[in-house]
């Protein structure tokens, strides 16, 4: 039967997003509940402390009370929907707060729904201030996933697939301020960068990268535009990730933590240089529902949260905690993690492999703590819990990760081939203290009984075809259709292609030894979910999970037969 998990997996995979439903099914995520501060529950009612912010969105945590109240009183007042036409009290408001927060170096705000709608309007705001056409980004970017910032990151497989892309953008290495020198020229419109690169791997820049950047922008005539959709509110130490590396953009793009992790907000912050084009060509800027009264006033607690001062000197504190944990961890376990890197409550351990990524991150939603990998660097596992997660709890996530670790260095013998990757297929080899045609008879009955995926590895065959197999993801049962074949050297099972394999099959051979009294029994597992760029780093996860039960089964059956 299957269960509530696998029924709403199985849809999102039919009606929304496949590789996302897979992913989320093999780390053995659950359906959300209710959440709080740093903690979310799932449908059992477990609780989830998170060491991720679910890439800026939940930087002030779940229902973050402060946030709760602000919507509660915007929907008692019943002013909830925009006329467009009529001067709206709490957009206005918004707009001068962000002013004064920039100290009025950047006066103005146009506000939106999302990060590429609002990178978008930046890019609109560069061409027409300065009547120019090339922009100039850093590899590794990540700006959204409309055609235009897709094109700003000009990731050859987005282009493959989505391409021809927007030309006038032009890559160069992030941190490299020579090359950045040469690429700009008389035809920039802008460089277009992120303080730090996110989902490349959390990449911090040099420290006097971004002020060298905003020199060779000045000098050449060029605008400075600072994509902060993750590094604002605090996250880098400051309200705004530009004031820690002492520049100031011409153009400034914040969202994701701004909607307090409810609604969708957005905003490009911009010079009285760079706003010419919202005088002249007004009716080329617009959002149907961004800037809401609703969303500008969570978007106000939420600068009202992330600006106070003790607020951010708890971030300093937990930015510490976090720096100097994951420094040791790196030290310590130099045979997985290739390196730390990191600035504020924003870090990553980088993994020498995906599927170690994957492995850890498995294992810390089975102990109740969630994370996620970089979207372009799946070997990444980031650390960037909610900026308001206690101190108390932020030692507890990271003592379970430090755990892990020891427990992964520890088994990577097992569990990884000699050149760091997945064993896959997977094999081992017993020898049993029985003739061939005894175990054989008994593989016939039990088909499954050396089967690292079967629910009921002991129950007798039934039909050749299975179409309510009981399988098993981690503990957790998940139904798939299976088919037995009988050889006569023993069996092959093989699951249907579905939503979850794409290929699944384990097989069971049985030879005599030389004195025919003795058996030898080799058992191959192979699978690909079909994940695309996340094969790797699931298999990380499924190639634990079958090794550690094919070890039960085998030691098991070798104590009785042996």
């Amino acid at each position: 039967m299957r269960t509530r998990r696998q029924t709403l997996a199985e849809s999102k995979a039919a009606h929304n997003h496949p590789a996302y439903s897979k992913m989320a099914f093999v780390m053995g995520c659950g359906v959300q509940g209710p959440g709080r501060a740093g903690r979310v529950t799932d449908e059992r009612g477990r609780s989830f402390l998170a060491l991720f912010d679910q890439y800026g969105n939940q930087s002030f945590g779940y229902s973050h009370p402060r946030v709760v109240s602000a919507i509660r009183e915007q929907l008692d007042s019943e002013v909830l929907n925009s006329t467009k036409i009529m001067f709206e009290e709490e957009q206005i408001r918004l707009t001068e707060r962000l002013a004064e927060l920039t100290g009025n170096r950047l006066p103005y705000a146009y506000l939106a729904n999302g990060g590429g709608e609002t990178i978008d309007n930046a890019l609109k705001l560069a061409r027409a201030a300065t009547g120019r056409s090339a922009f100039v980004t850093a590899a590794g970017c990540f700006h959204g996933k409309t055609f235009a910032t897709l094109s700003a990151s000009g990731r050859p497989e987005h282009r493959a697939a989505f391409g021809p892309f927007m030309d006038r953008f032009r890559q160069v290495r992030f941190g490299d301020i020579g090359e950045l020198a040469q690429a700009v020229d008389s035809d920039t419109a802008a460089v277009l960068l992120e303080p730090v690169q996110a989902e490349a791997g959390v990449i911090v820049p040099p420290p006097d990268y971004l002020a060298r950047v905003r020199e060779v922008c000045t000098r050449a005539g060029a605008l400075l535009i600072l994509d902060e959709m993750q590094t604002a509110f605090g996250r880098c130490g400051t309200f705004f990730a530009y004031e820690r590396f002492g520049v100031t953009p011409d153009l400034l793009c914040i969202g994701k933590a701004f909607g307090g992790g409810v609604v969708p907000i957005s905003a490009v912050l911009g010079t009285e240089a760079v706003w010419g084009a919202l005088r002249t060509l007004p009716s080329s800027f617009g959002s149907s529902l961004g800037g809401n009264p609703l969303s500008c006033r969570v978007g106000l607690e939420s600068i009202a949260i992330a600006s106070d001062a003790s607020f951010l000197a708890g971030v300093d504190e937990r930015a510490r905690v976090i720096g100097d944990r994951l420094a040791a961890a790196a030290a310590d376990f130099p045979d997985l993690i290739a390196e730390h890197r990191g600035v504020g409550m924003m870090h990553g351990l980088e993994f020498r492999d995906e599927a170690l990524a994957g492995l850890v991150l498995g294992r810390l939603l089975a102990e109740g703590i969630t994370s996620t990998y970089s979207l372009y660097n799946t070997a990444v596992l980031r650390v960037q819990p909610p900026m308001v997660i206690p101190t108390e709890e932020l030692d507890h996530g990271l003592d379970v990760l430090a755990a892990i670790l020891t427990e992964v260095s520890a088994d990577r013998e097992a569990t990884r081939r000699e050149d760091g990757a997945v064993p896959r297929p997977l094999v081992r080899t017993l020898r049993l203290g029985r003739r061939p045609k005894v175990v054989l008879d008994l593989l016939r009955n039990t088909p499954h009984l050396l089967d690292p995926f079967a629910a009921r590895p002991g129950a007798r065959a039934t039909a050749p075809v299975d179409p309510e197999f009981a399988g098993t993801l981690g503990g957790d049962t998940v139904v798939w259709t299976d088919r037995t074949e009988i050889h006569d050297e023993g069996v092959v099972l093989r699951a249907e292609p579905d939503w979850l394999w794409d290929r699944l099959e384990r097989s069971v051979v049985v030879r005599p030894l030389a004195d025919e009294e003795t058996s030898v029994v080799e058992v191959r597992v192979d699978w690909d979910t079909g994940s695309g760029a996340y094969e790797e780093m699931l298999a990380g996860r499924i190639g634990f999970l079958a090794a550690q039960r094919l070890t039960e089964l085998v030691t098991r059956l070798e104590e009785q037969w042996t």
